[in-house]
């Protein structure tokens, strides 16, 4: 009941922002998700003995996704005096030159802020930058997305929710091979197969219909077919990193939906694959 009215509750608002709202709203809302994330995977970090520099990893991808809602979503306010002024990066080439240079940055930087032994700085380092790199950074997807369109977002969401439907619907009837015991063991090679034609055969009708038309159907499929493969190896990445930790969930923010990172686990991994389709200029 709890993960139905979370669920109940929180679609709306996202559909609201989404649709009715501009698209610098949109790319705020993904920052916060995504820095909540980056926070929940640096504490399953330290679970497993990896000291992290926390603030500086979380500086870092709060401008690095800073960066991305004003290069894919202008923020435009009136003066006093009635003069209309835009905020926005206006070189891209120029944003991800420096976003790299901040990852060296922080790489050089993160041991020493983190004021971890000799022996720790390596691990702890490491955990840092890849808090950032494999959730921050493709976070930013999601912001490409939306400037090209709300329905791009849309049907990101319902590729990643039709593969996990699929792929658990026919885990339970057919499942019988494990796809990762160690990992997730309740997931079934059956099932995997079973969402990646759900989310392809999804993909040719997004492709064709109101969702992403530019597309077609060809296009839509193998779209569809990649981004919900990427999708549910960044589930087990996630389930990953916390089997070793020995947690169940990445933080309690939603009743019955775990924390941010549980919910954008597949999202990060398919939404690259997405833009690389429907995105233009990146």
């Amino acid at each position: 009941m709890k993960r139905e009215l979370a669920g109940a509750v929180a679609i709306p608002i996202v559909l609201a922002i989404l649709f009715l709202g501009p698209a610098i709203l949109f790319n705020a809302l993904v920052a916060i998700i995504a820095l909540g994330a980056v926070w929940e995977f640096y504490r399953i970090a330290e679970k497993t003995g990896h000291p992290v520099a926390k603030s500086v990893g979380l500086a870092a991808s709060a401008l690095l996704l800073g960066g991305a809602a004003l290069l894919w979503g202008p923020f435009r306010f009136e003066t006093p005096g009635g003069d209309l002024i835009e905020v926005a990066v206006k070189t891209r080439p120029a944003f991800w030159f420096v976003a790299a240079l901040a990852v060296v940055f922080l790489a050089a930087i993160a041991p020493m802020a983190s004021r971890v032994p000799p022996s720790s700085a390596l691990a702890g380092a490491a955990s840092t930058i890849f808090g950032l790199v494999s959730i921050a950074l493709p976070a930013t997807a999601m912001c490409l997305l939306r400037a090209r369109s709300p329905r791009a977002v849309v049907t990101l969401l319902l590729i990643v929710w039709v593969c996990d439907s699929c792929a658990y619907y026919f885990g339970r009837m057919f499942g019988r091979r494990p796809l990762a015991p160690i990992v997730s063991p309740k997931k079934t090679w059956e099932g995997s197969i079973g969402g990646l034609v759900g989310a392809t055969l999804f993909g040719a009708a997004a492709g064709t219909w109101w969702f992403l038309p530019e597309l077609g159907p060809v296009r839509g499929a193998l779209a569809a077919a990649l981004a919900s493969t990427a999708g549910q190896i960044g589930d087990l990445v996630e389930s990953l990193w916390k089997r070793g930790a020995g947690v169940k969930d990445s933080g309690t923010f939603l009743p019955g939906h775990g924390g941010f990172y549980d919910r954008i686990d597949s999202l990060l991994f398919a939404a690259p694959v997405l833009a690389a389709f429907v995105g233009k200029g990146l």
